[in-house]
């Protein structure tokens, strides 16, 4: 499951997108939650508040591997590939990261030793995390035009897997900044989750849900709903599990994925560990 976007008004092309009232599969998120209960014990959920680089860029490169089967770009590229793809969302996140003024909103699940076992920490790099979220406070902590640039909105646009994907992702970015500023008009202000993924090799065990109670938990505290661009079906399902719905449906291209616009609305109460 991902989530992925950023949005600035410098970057103007044209978009094809279509609302409508949509009707996901109904999905029995059991096991999700018996998982994510069990795996609370093993793991522990920081902010990255006072990283180092070294953990930072970890957390970019974690976002980067949840982003190889992306709907999106798989089909932009024909699935040819993939280790691009991966190195594109690595530099997203990390240009996410270095733009926000405010990592408080930002986190990572992680086991609860960071370090291979039997080895001392001064010795050894921390694993990487499971799961990380890049979210802001729309629009206070959003990063502007410059922060963007700044935080390597160039060299994150050089390294797409083509033109063509550098050039959808401008008409995403310009797309989903419209439906950022609709949104505040409509709620006031939220917390924009930009970048939410999972490693390939912990999916499926509850581990982005046991994050996303963190992250949901923040903005009910915060007094604000909670926003993302789904990068398709299956992380619109993801989200739908967890107490998200859908507002729009996006196409970059009229034959391309689906994409979803969705928000979470603290209406209901968040299950615990």
């Amino acid at each position: 499951m991902a989530a992925w976007g950023i949005a600035s008004p410098i970057l103007n092309q044209t978009v094809h997108a279509r609302q409508r009232t949509l009707r996901m599969p109904v999905v029995d998120d059991s096991a999700e939650t018996a998982a994510s209960t069990a795996a609370c014990g093993s793991n522990v959920i920081t902010t990255l508040e006072g990283a180092k680089d070294s953990g930072t860029e970890l957390a970019a490169a974690c976002f980067g591997k949840s982003m190889v089967c992306d709907p999106t770009l798989t089909w932009l590229t024909n699935g040819k590939c993939p280790e691009r793809v991966v190195r594109f969302f690595h530099n997203v996140a990390r240009m996410g990261l270095r733009a926000a003024s405010d990592w408080s909103t930002c986190w990572a699940l992680h086991p609860a030793d960071p370090h291979l076992p039997g080895a001392k920490a001064s010795e050894t790099m921390p694993l990487p995390p499971k799961v990380v979220c890049i979210a802001y406070e729309y629009p206070r902590t959003f990063p502007n035009d410059w922060r963007w640039i700044c935080g390597g909105l160039g060299s994150t646009l050089r390294s797409a897997p083509s033109l063509r994907a550098a050039g959808c992702f401008m008409k995403m970015v310009k797309a989903f900044n419209k439906a950022k500023e609709r949104f505040f008009k409509e709620h006031g202000p939220f917390l924009y989750i930009c970048c939410f993924g999972t490693d390939p090799e912990f999916q499926g065990k509850g581990l982005g849900s046991e994050l996303m109670r963190e992250v949901l938990t923040r903005a009910y505290k915060l007094g604000m709903p909670t926003y993302l661009e789904a990068s398709g079906v299956e992380s619109c399902r993801f989200y739908q599990r967890n107490g998200f719905q859908v507002l729009q449906e996006f196409r970059v291209e009229p034959d391309a994925p689906a994409m979803f616009l969705m928000a979470h609305f603290h209406g209901k109460a968040l299950a615990a560990c």
